[in-house]
């Protein structure tokens, strides 16, 4: 702590598990703005230089230390309204780490990039804000470290459930390239990796206690105490790691091609033909397709002009339709390989005599289409399966909380957005093929879904016994966007024990074992692919079975921390 609090006797508080109330010291010398400001901005600079692909990240286990040392501050001025100053107190903190994390964003809209920036900073200061107000009234040290970590668990759980999400800086996964040191996230997931960081932050935090606290608790116990909360979990990490190497599964073998087709988005995207397109992917893929390959895995949007999903599945298309006739040549292609099946980027609609869902656009009166980002499954039959995309990027894909800010269509348009939503699957398909007469079933994330341990999970739990990850991160140009992304991918390995088949439309393309591990990747700008074999796994993970089950957690402790909270300052308020 930042010095000691002085004490007026008549405010001892006899508040279960409190231990003393503090009094404003109206004649106390006021901290400088300035070294405020320069407090909250240092926590900013070191979880950006924590955060990968190019971070270290374990000096994120004291990038919060600034931030509790200004609460102490602001909490010895006394001051009212301690909620209010906690924003404008930790706000430029999260303000910095989003800068220079996402920038990125700004390489396909300036405007999306601003906003995305700004109202996320401003939700992560939300959390802080909030526990700096309750820890006015909870002086345990240890119920204000659970307080925190149940608050930032709850809302981190909350941005990946909610229209508004945006779980990009989710802690836990600045170990995303650091895949040795996080193996039990098979366990626990991301969050887990949030609940370690804080508390490692907190341990540091308590460190220069006061004097007298020190005769409570010797340092030297605190200072074991923190070093074994940063090595034991790693020294685990690393104990599971060679023991799930040896038990990575490899009789069932899986031969694929990933894709990375390189097709500029901004220049040839739509202005190439379906048909061109899918020459385009046979050109890359051809090479390496013989008769044991299985699966051929496409980037997200590879075949970019919109289809009509069941004039594709009955090949009810006119001749010289461009937006069909170039699967005529994947039906060749599946002819002389009976045993191929791709994983196809698509751009579709539906058409419905009635309205599927709130977001489906009327047409012709009675008539209704719905248009969906999707992965489909073609082989010898044509179009046997699909999974929509349900998990949308908002503003670009999805308005969010469409009733309440269905007037604001416009707006999101000119900040690269849509003012309607794509449809949504409402769970996760897997597509179901065969091995050797096994039966076998693979799961695809397309693109940002590959950012939420949960829903991943969900495929697995769905019968997936590999899994692929299609995108197009080409929107953002070389810059650190599409790697990171790239490195999410290595955590969803460790959460499912999976393979992951990556195809991304210009890099980086891949595959990750079960272990988080990097065995292919290619170049970024590159026209390639990948032959590959991968082997199909089984077993479920704790995490794949139960979840996110740390957030459900962190709610209810969440809601008791405020009400605890609130019950303090009123007993206070009643006190003589």
């Amino acid at each position: 702590m930042v010095g000691a609090y002085r004490i007026r006797p008549t405010c001892v508080s006899h508040t279960p598990n409190m231990r003393i109330a503090y009094a404003p010291i109206n004649d106390m010398k006021q901290t400088k703005w300035y070294i405020k400001l320069a407090l909250s901005v240092l926590t900013g600079l070191i979880l950006s230089l924590a955060w990968y692909v190019r971070g270290a990240a374990i000096i994120i286990m004291l990038a919060f230390v600034p931030l509790f040392w200004l609460s102490d501050i602001s909490l010895k001025e006394g001051k009212r309204n301690a909620f209010g100053r906690g924003i404008l107190l930790f706000y430029p903190a999260f303000f910095v780490f989003n800068l220079i994390t996402t920038y990125w964003i700004a390489y396909c809209t300036l405007p999306g990039a601003a906003a995305a920036i700004i109202a996320n900073a401003l939700l992560q200061t939300l959390v802080f804000a909030t526990w700096h107000a309750c820890r006015k009234q909870v002086q345990n040290h240890v119920l204000q470290a659970v307080m925190l970590i149940s608050f930032m668990v709850a809302f981190e759980y909350l941005h990946l459930n909610w229209d508004l999400t945006w779980p990009w800086l989710t802690l836990g996964n600045v170990f995303a390239n650091m895949p040795a040191m996080v193996q039990w996230y098979c366990i626990t997931g991301t969050l887990g990796g949030t609940i370690w960081i804080l508390l490692c932050n907190f341990l540091v935090y308590w460190e220069p206690l006061t004097k007298k606290e020190r005769e409570k608790r010797p340092r030297k116990y605190g200072s074991i105490l923190t070093l074994c909360c940063l090595v034991l979990p790693i020294l685990i990490s690393v104990l599971i790691y060679e023991l799930m190497e040896r038990k990575i599964d490899s009789s069932t073998p899986v031969e694929a091609v990933i894709v990375q087709q390189n097709t500029d988005p901004w220049e040839e995207e739509y202005r190439l033909t379906n048909t061109q397109e899918i020459q385009r992917i046979l050109d890359v893929a051809q090479p390496y397709i013989n008769e044991k390959t299985n699966l051929v895995i496409t980037p997200e949007s590879a075949i970019a002009h919109t289809i009509d999903m069941e004039a594709l599945r009955k090949h009810t298309f006119m001749e010289g339709d461009t937006r069909f006739e170039g699967f005529a040549l994947l039906d060749s292609v599946t002819a002389d390989y009976p045993n191929l099946n791709f994983v196809l980027g698509l751009s579709t609609v539906g058409i419905y005599d009635h309205r599927p869902s709130p977001v489906a656009q009327e047409y012709t009166p009675g008539q209704f289409m719905e248009f969906y980002n999707t992965a489909g499954f073609y082989n010898k039959n044509g179009l046997v399966s699909h999974y929509h995309k349900c998990r949308l990027v908002p503003g670009v894909e999805g308005m969010p909380f469409p009733k309440l800010f269905g007037f604001l269509g416009d707006v999101l348009i000119k900040l690269g957005g849509t003012n309607s939503s794509l449809g949504k699957d409402t769970v996760q398909r897997t597509f179901a093929f065969e091995v050797d007469g096994k039966p076998m079933r693979i799961g695809t994330a397309i693109c940002y879904e590959s950012v939420y341990g949960e829903l991943v999970a969900k495929f697995v739990r769905n019968g997936a016994n590999i899994l692929a990850v299609i995108t197009n991160d080409s929107w953002w140009d070389d810059s650190p966007g599409h790697r990171q992304h790239f490195e999410m991918s290595r955590l969803r390995a460790i959460e499912t024990r999976r393979y992951v088949l990556r195809a991304a439309n210009g890099g980086f393309s891949g595959v990750i074992d079960p272990l988080g591990k990097v065995l292919e990747k290619t170049n970024y700008d590159e026209r390639t692919a990948i032959q590959t074999t991968v082997y199909a796994q089984n077993n479920e993970t704790f995490y794949v079975k139960h979840g996110d089950y740390l957030a459900k957690i962190g709610i209810i402790l969440t809601l008791i921390g405020i009400i605890y909270s609130i019950m303090a300052s009123f007993l206070r308020k009643k006190r003589p």
